[in-house]
């Protein structure tokens, strides 16, 4: 059934507020947050429907999207709703929304209303408004339950990206661009100094956002990166990651010197040296904090060779809400707002359209800051005010790092939002 079919079964008993939260979400109302359109007005405007596909039968206006998870309701709401109705899931508590709120529950109902989308996904995208209930009330309500996000503990992760293990080695292979200063590269050093910061820094995890190898990649190399892998779990530090294109093309290599990537990192995720992320919620160890993640062309690790899929729809992917703590997304593909010529996804549409309400995005596969701006060009907000963060490869493998040393960050985040620190490595 629907959000409306709770708002019509809700008794008169129950508490005033409650009602108006939901009539201001619905069809608006003074709870409605400024600058939001409630769900009926925002269906309306974008599906162009006539008035007898828009109406129901039974004169009802249609006001569900289909972005909403439902599920059995409240034993003790059952019998107020009509015979098998079904009620809306809050995304990111995974709760029910109650139909009967006394007023010492109102606070407890109006903090899991305020976790619905702004925008539900339909054919069009909205208004771009970052709040759907009044964001002082929701905060109240929060307080009020012991869920306001500023009673989580701040998160501290190490962003890493596009290491490309065994670049220096297209000087043998022959595949692929090469850098002037391939004799000055070094993947093994790259991957020593990465855990010395993440163990300097004591940060929760280490966060990968993919084309962890190159596509050619030899014994070696990959026996000395095993062994740092091994040391960050030994001094309990996660390692957590999506891969890239070349971590798809290190499965067939074709130099005789190469060894295959995918088995390797097969080998390091079944040893619990590295946690491959997805749509399901990955949470961090005595953190706040639940990492997902969606690889290069929506092929995981697993998946490489038998799907070769390097294009994919934000419908193609469901994210399954997790804990209340930080949200953490990342991604290995060309997005909007960065590439905005070229852009595989539109991110914007991605998180319009999530379950799940993301604190910032991390992303990988860009080799370059935005108008060479090293300063700036790898910061970005979306559409909806999400921090949109990118690192860039984590060794000099781009002509824009002729004069630039690479980095890695470490990525803070807390209730005054995200804060980063570059280190060299």
């Amino acid at each position: 059934m629907s959000l409306s079919t709770v708002y019509k079964s809700v008794p008169s008993s129950a508490a005033s507020e409650w009602q108006l939260a939901l009539h201001s979400v619905l069809y608006g109302d003074e709870l409605l947050a400024d600058g939001a359109e409630p769900y009926g007005k925002q269906q309306n405007n974008r599906n162009h429907w006539n008035k007898g596909e828009y109406v129901q039968s039974n004169g009802d206006r249609i006001t569900e999207f289909a972005a909403l998870t439902v599920a059995e309701p409240r034993a003790e709401d059952k019998g107020l709703l009509p015979a098998g109705a079904m009620v809306p899931v809050a995304p990111e508590s995974g709760e029910v929304l109650p139909v009967m709120v006394s007023e010492d529950g109102v606070d407890e109902a109006i903090s899991l209303l305020a976790e619905f989308p702004v925008e539900p996904a339909a054919d069009e995208a909205g208004v771009g408004a970052t709040a759907l209930l009044d964001p002082g009330r929701v905060q109240a309500a929060r307080v009020a339950t012991g869920t306001q996000t500023e009673t989580v503990s701040a998160s501290t992760v190490l962003f890493v990206s596009d290491t490309h293990a065994g670049f220096e080695n297209r000087v043998v292979t022959g595949r692929g661009d090469s850098v002037p200063w391939m004799n000055e590269l070094s993947s093994t050093e790259t991957f020593h100094r990465i855990r010395e910061i993440a163990i300097a820094q004591d940060v929760d995890a280490v966060v990968h956002t993919g084309d962890v190898l190159d596509h050619e990649v030899d014994r070696e190399t990959l026996d000395a990166i095993g062994l740092d892998l091994a040391m960050l779990a030994a001094s309990d530090i996660p390692v957590y990651g999506i891969i890239g294109s070349h971590d798809h093309d290190s499965y067939e290599p074709r130099h005789s010197g190469s060894v295959d990537g995918i088995a390797w990192l097969q080998k390091q995720t079944s040893n619990g040296n590295l946690t491959e992320l997805s749509a399901q919620p990955t949470g961090v160890p005595d953190s706040p904090l639940t990492l997902y993640g969606i690889s290069a062309g929506n092929v995981g690790i697993d998946a490489v060779g038998t799907y070769q899929s390097r294009s994919w729809t934000p419908a193609d992917i469901s994210f399954t809400p997790g804990s209340r703590g930080w949200n953490v997304l990342c991604l290995h593909d060309g997005f909007g707002p960065y590439r905005t010529a070229r852009a595989d996804v539109d991110l914007d549409e991605l998180l319009a359209q999530a379950a799940v309400s993301f604190d910032c995005v991390l992303i990988g596969d860009e080799h370059r800051p935005e108008n060479g701006d090293f300063d700036t060009g790898y910061t970005f907000e979306s559409r909806d005010g999400t921090p949109v963060l990118y690192t860039g490869p984590a060794m000099r493998i781009s002509d824009a790092y002729s004069d630039h040393a690479a980095f890695v960050t470490e990525l803070t985040i807390s209730s005054s939002g995200v804060s980063t620190v570059r280190h060299t490595v």
